[in-house]
């Protein structure tokens, strides 16, 4: 699918076009083959670079390529849950006249940011490719906050972890992990626009850089520190569950063999041999007075050795 939207510093609304004019926003969304060939011949574009853009598993990059620039990026996306969230591939191809979005996905909600910011204008391509790169750190930044506040909850209730929050911890990880490996690569690509040799910049568009640069070390910075969090929660939920573990463990052992007393006093008496006080009428009441002397004595010695 190949839509043309266009505003200019006249215009106060988006407009959709029929055909492709000078200063125009191209939007691509998963592509046929056709279209992919159609596209690459109308604009001059490396059918390469226009493929990779529809790899899953594509990682942010720049490439100048006949005075194109392709910047490759990742949006985050999350469905119904956090448990939903990660991230696919979106390509910029900056050109003389144009402005490329290109992604298997579709990523509608950029061209609903073009529309409802004012002051986006499709032919200022440089600088409308910045904004909706720091819309896009805007996500991540949203994401992030939520994944923070769910550690912060687990943080204070780490004694009564349930299995799916486990689930979840795991979960939170794998989504950190795709949001650094999404996020370190950027900080050569926007060093890459920001020497002014891939994109011509003006001094507005430099700041705009700049903020993106401090931005985007905030969210690696956030993600790690998340990461971090969550191995320390996770390590001392099982420590936690060790030392319970430890104390069931010591207290079954500590039964054991306070109840093999008796048992081992009684079943001499279930003999069918001569023993003392077999005859005595109140052997009954001496072997039961043995019994709890012996007990008596094994728990001051226990408890002597912290045991118990």
């Amino acid at each position: 699918m190949i839509k043309y939207y266009q505003r200019t510093v006249k215009d106060n609304k988006l407009k959709k076009l029929a055909e492709f004019q000078i200063g125009s926003l191209v939007y691509v969304s998963d592509p046929s083959e056709e279209e992919v060939q159609m596209i690459s011949k109308k604009f001059a574009l490396e059918e390469g670079l226009i493929l990779d853009a529809l790899d899953p598993y594509e990682s942010p990059r720049m490439e100048i390529k006949k005075n194109v620039a392709y910047i490759f990026s990742r949006i985050p996306e999350s469905k119904e849950s956090l448990k939903q969230t990660s991230t696919f591939p979106v390509m910029f191809a900056v050109g003389k006249d144009f402005l490329m979005i290109v992604s298997r996905k579709n990523p509608d909600f950029l061209i609903s940011i073009v529309d409802k910011r004012k002051k986006y204008f499709t032919t200022q391509r440089t600088k409308l490719f910045l904004r909706l790169f720091s819309e896009i750190a805007g996500m991540y930044s949203d994401l992030l906050n939520k994944i923070n506040k769910r550690i912060n909850y687990f943080s204070l209730n780490v004694g009564n972890f349930k299995d799916q929050d486990i689930i979840n911890f795991i979960n939170y990880e794998v989504i950190l992990n795709d949001f650094i490996n999404a996020l370190l690569p950027l900080r050569h690509v926007l060093t890459n626009i920001l020497s002014g040799k891939t994109l011509e910049l003006y001094q507005d568009d430099k700041e705009l850089v700049e903020d993106l640069q401090l931005n985007n070390e905030q969210l690696i910075e956030r993600s790690k520190s998340n990461l971090t969090n969550i191995v320390n929660i996770r390590q001392a939920h099982e420590v936690i569950s060790t030392n319970r573990l430890n104390r069931v463990m010591k207290v079954l052992t500590v039964s054991t063999v306070i109840l093999a007393l008796p048992t081992m006093i009684t079943s001499f008496y279930g003999m069918n041999v001569r023993l003392p006080f077999d005859k005595n009428p109140d052997a009954y009441w001496g072997i039961i007075a043995s019994i709890l002397v012996l007990i008596g004595v094994l728990l001051v010695f226990l408890r002597k050795k912290k045991i118990i």
